[in-house]
């Protein structure tokens, strides 16, 4: 069992982040339970030192780290299941360190857009969680696959972009809820999957730089025969795959986005 748990964290960076997080929740949690018992305020010392508040005195750290706490184990549950279905949607198309970036941007755009908005209509709070990089990665993959159907309950066929668009319109009605906060960050995390869905080779080699927009890319060319054998095909998806790391998605040819297109329905 944990020889098996091993190579399956070494077997992606993005298991390795759903590990990340699945442990920085079990440390919350016994801490928290550990608090309860003692009449510590354990949970309280963990949400001023790692969640975001839209404060002056909010920690520069916590921009990022307020995505690694939860508020409950539904939270959790709900954010690890979307990240890795997300995940797996945008591994078609990217490089693991690619979706793994993503989410890290996702999360920091969260944390500014829950600052941002919050203050600006005088709110007072403090967000966790990791949604907002998982709205990011949810986003971009409803871009590429809007019509990617989704079994609700294993019955009920839903495009992708039907179940995106009702979280989107959920984060929009609750603004003016108890959870304004987190519905910011949600938002700015699915702004930013959509901007940068078709746009991967800014997050390249965390190449995520005003210069990298304007800047010339140089061409790659792909010229080869539609591979015959499974080797093959897997070879010629990696140097795809390359491609679209380094000049982004737009870059490729017709060959080369009908061979992802089929190679992504099998």
């Amino acid at each position: 069992m944990i020889e098996q748990l091993r190579g399956w964290l070494k077997g992606s960076i993005i298991n390795k982040w759903i590990g990340i997080l699945t442990l920085c929740y079990t440390i919350q949690s016994l801490l928290e339970v550990l608090g309860w018992s003692l009449n510590i305020p354990f949970e309280q010392g963990i949400l001023n030192l790692f969640g975001l508040k839209n404060e002056l005195s909010w920690k520069i750290h916590s921009l990022f780290t307020y995505g690694l706490i939860h508020n409950g184990f539904f939270h959790f549950i709900f954010n690890i299941l979307t990240l890795y279905f997300s995940a797996q949607i945008l591994q078609t198309f990217w490089r693991p360190n690619q979706v793994i970036h993503l989410f890290i941007f996702g999360i920091i755009s969260g944390g500014i857009h829950f600052m941002t908005g919050t203050m600006l209509i005088g709110d007072s709070g403090i967000v966790v969680g990791a949604s907002a990089g998982v709205f990011a990665l949810l986003f971009a993959a409803t871009r590429y696959s809007p019509n990617m159907p989704v079994y609700i309950f294993g019955f009920f066929r839903i495009p992708l972009w039907i179940i995106s668009s009702g979280l989107l319109l959920l984060s929009i009605a609750g603004l003016n809820g108890s959870n304004s906060g987190g519905e910011w960050a949600h938002i700015g995390g699915g702004i930013l999957g959509l901007l940068l869905a078709k746009r991967p080779d800014f997050l390249y080699n965390l190449n995520f730089s005003v210069i990298s927009i304007f800047k010339t890319k140089s061409k790659i060319y792909i010229d080869r025969n539609p591979p015959e054998n499974m080797n093959d095909r897997a070879k010629h998806l990696n140097m795809i795959l390359d491609k679209i790391g380094k000049v982004g998605y737009e870059k490729l040819n017709a060959k080369e986005k009908i061979f992802l297109k089929k190679y992504s329905e099998k």
